[in-house]
């Protein structure tokens, strides 16, 4: 199945496994659409401070700032979300400023369930309004990134007319609309990776109304041999007898090649297209992240 043009939607959404890689696929292909000369834009949850390790940034806050040449990163801070948020929905300028300065009623609204995550939309729907394209949204693992797109059909029929209520009803509308969002999935080629990716694309189809976009299996290793050229331990020692120890190497490395072939061949069952990415023992360093990228934007992949 081909991938479409991975930055055809406007805002983009990963999500995938603890440990996958996924915040390095997300500032690759950050990489690869400056290069294509569009404006790039990284968000991160506020607990979160990947992309500030990968670029090398000093700081990343709220406020977007420049982490590499073209490409942006920022940081949602749930207390300033929840000041623009008081300042905009409270009409009076006076109790507007207290909401806002008192530090026990932010905590009590940081603390009550599901206000970091709608305070999060309010803030997208704040840099949507900027010309940021694409907006790469790195969000939390599989659970979490469940429950945060799945805000809208939580709070159906339980939030009234009102700032929120149109809030969730602007996202669920967006989530509908693959021309402005989609939801990319980062796994890896190993058994309980891929175990919780088929669970997770089974939940989405449940669960949540959003339009699918590209999964990523990240940190393919290349096959070292093909299996029927690895020669027999009788060949080997017919030219050297001190390679033995090597052979048991080449067919361990060919053995993990195939579990991951085969672990790959079990994401057939989602009917999403798919992006192999290489493993490469550098990942850190601008160069790497752009040879990442381009791979990672490829429309050619399988």
């Amino acid at each position: 199945m081909r991938p479409e043009h991975p930055f055809s939607s406007r805002l983009a959404f990963f999500t995938g496994k603890g440990g996958a890689g996924k915040s390095t696929v997300v500032a690759a292909l950050a990489v690869e659409a400056r290069h294509r000369g569009l404006r790039p834009l990284v968000v991160e949850l506020g607990h979160r401070a990947s992309m500030q390790a990968i670029f090398g940034a000093r700081h990343i806050g709220h406020d977007p700032v420049e982490v590499a040449p073209g490409v942006h990163a920022a940081n949602v801070e749930v207390d300033r979300a929840l000041a623009d948020y008081v300042a905009r929905n409270v009409p009076v300028d006076a109790l507007a400023r207290r909401i806002a300065s008192s530090a026990s009623l932010r905590r009590f609204f940081e603390a009550a369930p599901a206000v970091g995550e709608v305070l999060t939309l309010f803030r997208l729907e704040q840099l949507l309004g900027t010309d940021f394209h694409p907006i790469l949204v790195d969000l939390d693992a599989t659970g979490h990134a469940l429950m945060f797109l799945g805000l809208p059909a939580v709070f159906d029929g339980l939030v009234p007319a009102g700032p929120v209520r149109r809030l969730l009803d602007g996202f669920a509308r967006l989530l509908a609309d693959g021309t402005h969002a989609r939801l990319h999935l980062v796994t890896l080629p190993a058994q309980l990776p891929v175990q919780e990716t088929l669970e997770l694309h089974a939940r989405l189809a449940g669960e949540v109304s959003v339009r699918l976009g590209t999964l990523f299996v990240n940190r393919v290793v290349p096959s070292p041999l093909e299996p029927g050229l690895v020669p027999t331990l009788g060949e080997v020692r017919a030219h050297d007898a001190g390679a033995a120890e090597d052979l048991g190497l080449l067919r361990a490395a060919c053995a993990r090649h195939a579990d991951a072939q085969r672990q790959i061949e079990r994401l057939h069952a989602i009917p999403m297209p798919r992006v192999l990415l290489p493993l490469d023992p550098v990942r850190s360093d601008r160069a790497a992240l752009a040879r990442l990228g381009a791979l990672a934007a490829t429309e050619g992949a399988c």
